[in-house]
């Protein structure tokens, strides 16, 4: 399969605030760019960052080794949960507050995962799962927000997050 044959879904914030999802579900798809519908600003992907199984070894939208895994969970379901637990929590005997920590638990784990970059959050979903990115890493985020300045962070690593292994924190 060639690196553009893998489907997937990236999500970019352009410079207006509008958010672009550019996706494929082949070769044929993908686009060199993604254009904004609000002020027809074109971001150009970095196709170049996709591996030759289809997986991610950097940013599509800025083209930064460097990403983050994450859960797809939209935060008004577990809040929904919560709230419907907490008002039926008195007639149930507070047996509802237990059902909805079950469920969330159990919702979570099926939660799709997306990679997220740390310089421009542009999220990719959908990409084959490998090389593997570690889970969010404070240092990584505090090495690009504060440079030479931050108080925990570490030299990039050689080739990104891509294959690294999970932040010791």
């Amino acid at each position: 399969m060639s690196a553009l044959g893998q489907s997937g879904r990236v999500q970019i914030e352009h410079s207006c605030g509008a958010v672009v999802t550019a996706s494929a579900n082949n070769t044929e798809n993908w686009t060199k760019a993604a254009s904004c519908r609000d002020c027809g600003e074109a971001q150009e992907l970095k196709l170049d960052r996709m591996t030759a199984e289809g997986g991610l070894v950097g940013c599509l939208g800025c083209g930064h080794p460097e990403l983050y895994r994450k859960k797809v969970f939209p935060p008004i379901l577990g809040i929904a949960i919560v709230v419907v637990a907490a008002v039926l929590a008195p007639a149930t005997y507070y047996i509802s507050l237990a059902v909805a920590a079950v469920l969330d638990v159990v919702l979570f784990a099926f939660m799709p995962e997306a990679n997220v970059c740390y310089v421009c959050n542009a999220h990719h979903r959908s990409f084959n799962p490998e090389p593997k990115h570690p889970g969010f890493d404070r240092e990584i985020e505090e090495r690009l927000l504060y440079g030479d300045k931050a108080v925990m962070g570490k030299p990039m690593r050689e080739g990104g997050t891509a294959g690294a292994p999970e932040p010791e924190h």
